[in-house]
């Protein structure tokens, strides 16, 4: 089956990309000096899912990212998907220079699509919370309509269903809202949603549309001084510092989007382990003779 053809618009947006940031411009020159074509971006005929594909050096998105209402989360898929290409070219691992070079790159590209958001004002306290899209846009108790209410909050399980990340640990009490200082850490798990609406989540290969049911990150200010004392707030118990639970209900005036799609990364290589030299076995000499003082040992045979 022939490839799709270009869109303009969204290969427009990809130009535009390359055009703002050096580290994008080299990464789709390394993705065209490996094919034949230049990389372009065409649309799925299916209404989920997107994709590189490497026989055409394209990427594809689903029909809606050609909206301009989905403009944004369009970049954003087309830096995840240019770091799935960059991953499928051959990088030697055994080259430390070659190997940083490349980790670094797909780290730049990750973090260009979620990027770190400013600083905090003196005497506030910014929490963030990572959840999916679905949450927070869809429906009158959505977070968006209703804010953050601890009559939804928690689980009676006592725990998350991603708890353990490659990031961080975050635990969840019913009635109690589960909120983080650090960014990184909220962005960990608003990835998982998204890794889970692309199907990446074993046993659940259902591809979903992740402008419905991506992971975002939701963020609010409180002034310190409220917080020292209250018993509306506590340390959850994960052991991480940086999270924090409250009974508070947060307003949907006081919440902000600060990413609006987590996207999976970053798309780093690790090298291989190093071998164990092997030690050659030095001959004893015939004839040699013991140092002063070391006793030959004598093993038990079984002859009579």
């Amino acid at each position: 089956m022939a490839p799709p053809s270009a869109h303009p618009e969204l290969t427009a947006r990809l130009i535009q990309l390359c055009t703002a940031d050096q580290v994008v411009a080299g990464a789709v020159a390394s993705l065209n000096a490996a094919h034949t074509t230049s990389l372009c971006v065409a649309l799925l005929d299916s209404p989920d899912g997107s994709d590189y594909l490497p026989t055409a050096n394209m990427i594809v998105l689903s029909t809606k990212y050609s909206a301009p209402s989905f403009a944004a989360l369009a970049d954003k898929l087309i830096l995840y998907r240019l770091t799935t290409g960059l991953h499928q070219l051959v990088v030697d691992l055994n080259d430390p220079v070659a190997l940083q070079a490349h980790n670094t790159r797909q780290e730049h590209l990750w973090r260009l699509a979620n990027p770190t958001p400013g600083p905090v004002p003196p005497g506030v306290r910014r929490f963030y919370q990572g959840t999916n899209r679905e949450n927070f846009h869809h429906g009158p108790t959505s977070i968006s309509a209703a804010g953050l209410q601890p009559a939804k909050a928690g689980s009676g399980l006592g725990c998350k269903r991603w708890e353990k990340h490659i990031v961080a640990s975050e635990y969840k009490d019913q009635g109690w809202h589960t909120v983080t200082l650090s960014f990184d850490v909220a962005l960990s798990y608003a990835r998982q949603h998204t890794e889970w609406a692309m199907g990446m989540k074993a046993h659940e290969p259902a591809l979903r549309d992740v402008a419905d049911h991506g992971g975002l990150v939701l963020c609010f200010d409180v002034v310190e001084a409220s917080i020292a004392g209250s018993d509306r707030w506590r340390q959850d118990k994960s052991g991480d510092s940086n999270n924090f639970q409250t009974t508070e209900t947060i307003p949907p005036g006081q919440i902000q989007v600060v990413e609006q799609l987590a996207v999976p990364g970053p798309l780093t290589k690790i090298a291989p382990p190093p071998s164990v030299a092997r030690i050659p076995a030095v001959p004893r000499q015939e004839g040699a003779t013991q140092g002063p003082g070391v006793k030959r040992r004598v093993y038990p045979t079984n002859t009579p």
